[in-house]
């Protein structure tokens, strides 16, 4: 199952390499017209999460919680549990290592959230993407990427920037290989299609 939500997250943004940051059940409404694929929620509650998980399913998108920041969600393997069993998301989003292989082991996607403040965060987030094994790495804030590019080894997981991108500009800027895709709120993004 793992396996093959990872060939559907690679090939929805190989499509559609723009992730859609929602903070609400409003902004899924839009993602669907954008052509969007990929969904991360970022902030609110398990309840409004079931609603989000079936909305996004009816539009053929994946969804990811962000579960560092979602009330009502347990930070341990059977929080990770509830969410595959019974509200049915694709992946989780975390800064936590032990809740990305608590979420691989409940059969769910995770995805890695690094900050890269400085060289020593960039070390560290390394050697926790080699200790955890994600899915998915998303690199945060975006904008840094052109700087720390060189400084990255060959072999990682899918690369996903976030954070900060306001503009086109921003976002051609960074949505380079290693990078796989940008994940934004910015709604004016959303139809964004690689020429």
């Amino acid at each position: 199952m793992r396996r093959e939500r990872l060939q559907n997250l690679k090939a929805g943004l190989t499509q559609k390499p723009i992730i859609a940051g929602l903070k609400g059940i409003a902004d899924a409404h839009r993602t669907g017209v954008a052509g969007i694929k990929v969904c991360f929620y970022l902030t609110g509650d398990i309840f409004e999460l079931r609603d989000l998980a079936k909305l996004c399913k009816a539009q053929g998108q994946m969804l990811f919680a962000h579960v560092d920041l979602i009330g009502g969600v347990a930070k341990d393997a059977l929080g990770m549990e509830v969410l595959a069993s019974e509200v049915g998301i694709d992946g989780v989003l975390t800064t936590k290592g032990y809740l990305v292989s608590a979420a691989q082991k409940a059969g769910l996607l995770g995805i890695q959230r690094l900050f890269m403040l400085d060289s020593e965060a960039l070390r560290t987030g390394l050697r926790m993407i080699h200790s955890s094994q994600p899915d998915a790495v998303e690199i945060l804030p975006a904008l840094v990427l052109p700087s720390v590019r060189e400084r990255l080894p060959e072999r990682l997981p899918p690369m996903i920037a976030g954070g900060l991108v306001e503009t086109k500009d921003e976002l051609e800027k960074v949505i380079e290989p290693p990078v796989l895709a940008v994940s934004t709120s910015r709604v004016g993004l959303w139809n964004y299609e690689r020429v």
